[in-house]
């Protein structure tokens, strides 16, 4: 197929989580996807608005490419989930992205809210396949065969994480890995999928949690009904989807699946300092926790020093913790 043009993918937010999907639907329609390059040692972050890390990475990876591409990929996303809602950035993030790169590039910005019909995932991308000349009919092949890519990359994730070096584990073309080996410490790490898999927000941390013999387990392969569970009996609702996400899998794994917990944090982010409150209460009722749980707050000023003296501590817990 010819190629039709460049689409630009900033690797932030939920770049974390869905570009395989994003990915293999372009590809689909005879478009090239382009990522964004992470910062890198001597990168710099443009500071286009006072917000957390990961929203200042998102304008910074897209003024990066808007000299590069046809159409940058900046979706609206206002629900991933039938009851609950996304972080307000979220909804607004085209627009900061369109006032940060001056209405210099096209921005595909359809909005996705699956408390919707009309806007859900399949109806969001066939929009966006509109947009760049495909017919209902090839977006709806596309989308299909971008899902089932995505549903079964889904399914190695527990190895990628504990196989390849962070910076590859959305690398597409990677061949299927063998089951990864057993190590002395199990733990969870929670958080914003950005949070968890970016380097640039954490410093490559999980790779020096590997280092340190913990494998890395992630909510990725819990159920709704296992999360669910876990958040059902809170005083309150919490209403946005990442925040019961986090809540309840953190909740899960404490209860006795794992020898430890790291919750990385972003600073500035309002709902994660509304979810440690959350967490702090729950655990005060339940008279604390025989798990260990660390708590690291994340920002452009962070130092990978610091963060790995606190795991390296971490892991002498654990060690006590099952003696």
């Amino acid at each position: 197929m010819e190629e039709k043009g460049r689409i630009g993918i900033p690797r932030a937010l939920m770049f974390y989580r869905y570009f395989p999907l994003w990915k293999v639907f372009f590809e689909e329609l005879g478009w090239r996807v382009i990522v964004s390059d992470g910062l890198g040692k001597r990168g710099k972050i443009i500071y286009f608005e006072d917000s957390c890390l990961p929203m200042k990475l998102l304008v910074t990876h897209s003024i990066g490419l808007k000299d590069k591409v046809d159409h940058l990929f900046v979706p609206r996303l206002v629900s991933l989930h039938r009851d609950y809602i996304m972080c307000p950035k979220f909804r607004g993030a085209p627009d900061i992205v369109r006032l940060a790169t001056e209405g210099t590039v096209s921005i595909l910005d359809e909005t996705v809210d699956l408390r919707t019909r009309e806007h859900s995932m399949l109806r969001s991308f066939l929009k966006t396949g509109k947009r760049l000349g495909a017919d209902e009919k090839e977006g709806k092949r596309a989308f299909q065969k971008a899902e089932q890519f995505f549903l079964n990359f889904q399914k190695g994730w527990e190895d990628r994480i504990n196989q390849l070096p962070l910076k590859q584990v959305f690398h597409l073309e990677t061949p299927a890995l063998p089951k990864s080996e057993e190590k002395p410490f199990q733990v969870a790490f929670i958080g914003h999928p950005y949070n968890l898999f970016d380097t640039d927000v954490n410093k490559d941390i999980l790779s020096f949690a590997r280092s340190l013999g913990m494998r890395i387990i992630t909510p990725d392969g819990l159920s709704e009904k296992e999360i669910g569970a876990q958040v059902s009996d809170l005083s309150k609702e919490i209403y946005w989807s990442s925040g019961r996400e986090i809540v309840g899998s953190l909740f899960h794994f404490l209860s006795g699946r794992v020898d430890g917990v790291v919750f990385l944090t972003s600073f500035k982010c309002g709902i994660d300092a509304l979810l440690q409150e959350f967490i702090r209460r729950r655990l005060k009722l339940k008279g604390g926790t025989s798990i260990p749980l660390l708590v690291l707050s994340l920002d452009e000023h962070s130092g990978r020093e610091g963060l790995t003296t606190r795991l390296e501590a971490f892991r002498d817990v654990m060690e006590e913790s099952t003696h």
